[in-house]
């Protein structure tokens, strides 16, 4: 065979090497492409579900909170003490009945966040409710009765409001207990978002 024959051959060898190489290594390339493209997406969503799990923590906390502070509000204003401070203020019922309207605007709003949030709650929250308007009940006869004309009708009705007001404080423990509960699981969530 002449030398240009081995060199053609040779030329043809090296193409046709040069050519399966250069597939071979696109194709690797593609294939580390994919995979790493494919490890971008994976970590995108996984900072996707970590901020949505944050922002839904974030949300649930807000509400929690809210529901703590108004559920200490309804306890102080249905208790003895907030009793004895309009007692002895002699507040009027104008004054006294605005108080009321106060109480029951807080009261729909922890019913609103615990229907939406935590139904579990919402059946305790209805017993606070009913606690709380049996409390003001009383407690505007406490108002309107003279303890020295009617010392009898104004103990009867002190004592229902006692009687009112240690449930709802016994029903307000429990639901804060609850919501403690709650932001510990949160909490939780949290931390496994933060890895």
């Amino acid at each position: 065979m002449p030398k240009e024959m081995y060199i053609f051959l040779g030329a043809i060898v090296g193409a046709l090497a040069a050519y399966i190489t250069a597939r071979i290594t696109g194709r690797n390339q593609i294939r580390i492409a994919e995979i790493g493209a494919n490890k971008d997406i994976q970590l995108q969503e996984e900072r996707l579900f970590d901020d949505r799990v944050k922002s839904e923590v974030y949300l649930e906390r807000e509400k929690l909170e809210k529901l703590h502070i108004i559920l200490s509000t309804i306890e102080l204003e249905n208790s003895l003490t907030m009793s004895n401070i309009q007692s002895s203020s002699k507040m009027t019922l104008n004054d006294f009945r605005t108080k009321y309207l106060e109480n029951c605007a807080r009261l729909h709003e922890a019913q609103s966040i615990s229907d939406i949030y935590y139904p579990e709650m919402s059946e305790s929250l209805g017993s606070v409710y009913g606690q709380s308007n049996i409390f003001w009940g009383y407690q505007e006869g406490v108002l309107r009765t003279d303890i020295n004309e009617s010392n009898d009708i104004y103990m009867g009705h002190l004592q229902e409001v006692l009687a009112a007001g240690k449930e709802i404080s016994k029903h307000v423990r429990e639901l804060q207990y609850q919501i403690v509960g709650r932001s510990k699981e949160l909490n939780k969530a949290l931390q496994r978002t933060s890895r």
